[in-house]
């Protein structure tokens, strides 16, 4: 059952985990390739179950911050809570943790869910959809939102460069800065809309970048706050 107090923002980080995780590995893939490679469903499944165990690694390694940052108001507080005589003795594994990060059980169960949704798909060949993650929601779940919505904006761009960029050291990628760059611009364009958006966005095709992040971002301040915590993350 979803959480109808949740926002956007937990489920919208989850798959931004997944799709980028997924781009970081299939990319240096298709690198060591010669010419273009296809990434047909059969390819995509085949890449990924050779990665199959590194997945829920790296979710807890890249995730733990964003939820965390989602939830509680400082670092502080959820390590005050961690380190409390009531609950230290409790954290027997890194699932004990999410749920601390995750702060409430409902906030919990909804994780699971859309952990296991995203999974499926990428066992299933192909990253999911942005129509498939919005027709997972009942209608009215997920909202439009034009607020500056600073700390859920810093929470997705912090997920979508360190997953990436996990996906490209799991995959033993060779360097390639540039290219890297392009992969994570279309990576935060496709995934800022979840954040922020209650549908998929219509973008004309001729649209320049700069107009097309505005859109997705839906304010200035969100935009500002996307491409700092991006250089932070290159930088950490």
């Amino acid at each position: 059952m979803r959480n109808e107090e949740l926002t956007n923002a937990q489920p919208a980080i989850i798959r931004a985990f997944f799709a980028s995780f997924a781009e970081g590995i299939l990319s240096a893939n298709a690198e060591r390739q010669e010419g273009t490679v296809e990434m047909t469903p059969r390819i995509v499944k085949t890449v990924m179950l050779e990665h199959y165990e590194e997945i829920s690694k790296n979710f807890f390694d890249v995730m733990f911050n964003p939820l965390a940052l989602l939830h509680y108001d400082t670092a502080e507080e959820l390590i005050g809570i961690l380190r409390s005589p009531d609950i230290a003795p409790t954290i027997k594994s890194s699932m004990d943790l999410f749920r601390h990060a995750c702060r409430t059980e409902e906030a919990h169960e909804d994780m699971v869910t859309e952990y296991r949704r995203n999974f499926a798909s990428l066992l299933a060949g192909k990253v999911m959809s942005l129509d498939d993650f919005y027709g997972g929601f009942p209608e009215g779940y997920l909202q439009d939102s034009d607020e500056h919505k600073e700390r859920e904006v810093r929470a997705l761009t912090q997920t979508v460069v360190k997953a990436f960029f996990a996906g490209r050291k799991t995959a033993k990628a060779e360097c390639a800065a540039g290219s890297n760059q392009v992969y994570l611009f279309r990576l935060l364009l496709d995934s800022m809309q979840t954040l922020l958006h209650s549908r998929p966005v219509v973008m004309d095709d001729d649209i320049d970048l700069n107009a097309a992040f505005m859109l997705v971002c839906r304010n200035e301040n969100n935009l500002s706050t996307m491409l700092q915590t991006m250089e932070e993350s290159f930088l950490s």
